[in-house]
């Protein structure tokens, strides 16, 4: 009986030990894939940064005004060439 009961701790100490094995190889693959991603997650914060700084500089007022000048030959209205509408319903 004895040996039985030795035996049967003998096979659950192996399992055991084999989970172990199987938990901390997991674990370093996991772990591996956090670093994988933060770096991505790196990698995407300084692209939205120069994004954010094209963003910026392409939105510009002045220019926009610049651009609009010379490449449209658009100008500013005179006060008297600016015609000014009513809203019919600014009253309500």
């Amino acid at each position: 009986m004895i040996k039985v009961i030795i035996s049967l701790l003998i096979i659950l100490v192996f399992i055991s030990a084999v989970q172990l094995i199987l938990v901390r190889h997991k674990n370093r693959m996991l772990f591996m894939e956090l670093q994988t991603l933060q770096q991505q997650q790196d990698k995407l914060n300084i692209e939205l940064g120069q994004l954010q700084l094209e963003q910026g500089t392409l939105t510009n007022p002045d220019r926009i005004e610049t651009i609009a000048k010379k490449r449209l030959n658009m100008m500013i209205p005179a006060y008297e060439d600016i015609v000014f509408l009513k809203n019919p319903n600014a009253n309500r």
